[in-house]
């Protein structure tokens, strides 16, 4: 009996540690990123103007749809996230917190959605990853599957 509760505390040890450390979560490199919304009809364009410095930057876009996904890259994962920190509070008024957006301190993942009377804001940090998507709330429904097959 000793054993089994041994047992159970060291996977209940390992699996905390997993949890908080982010192994669970992936990121999408720019390759990935690229051939994802490539398959699902968006255009990539690495020469647009980027709101933050970052070595990678990318953009997904569609001629017909009134929104674009902006991917960053940076370095490390502190610079992901004072950058997710600095445009969290920039959008600021317009965040609303459920349990589905729910801010996570010390993991590998965070996202914010920020909504108006017809604006629909995403930032979604995966470790050392974002992505940013301003658009209205008729295409929230859209955004918001897309982000999931990404898992961001």
């Amino acid at each position: 009996m000793k054993n089994k509760s041994m047992i159970i505390g060291l996977v209940m040890i390992v699996a905390v540690c997993l949890i908080t450390t982010g192994c669970f979560y992936k990121t999408l490199n720019k390759e990935e990123f690229s051939e994802h919304f490539t398959a699902l009809g968006y255009t990539i364009n690495d020469k647009a103007e980027a709101k933050y410095e970052a070595p990678t930057y990318l953009v997904a876009s569609k001629a017909d749809a009134p929104y674009k996904f902006e991917y960053y890259e940076f370095d490390t994962e502190v610079d992901a996230k004072k950058v997710y920190e600095k445009y969290k509070k920039s959008i600021g008024d317009y965040i609303t917190t459920d349990s589905k957006n729910e801010e996570r301190s010390n993991v590998a993942f965070s996202k914010t959605t920020a909504v108006s009377d017809n604006e629909y804001i995403i930032i979604s940090r995966v470790k050392k990853t974002l992505i940013f998507i301003a658009t209205t709330k008729e295409y929230q429904s859209e955004v918001d599957k897309v982000l999931d097959e990404i898992k961001y």
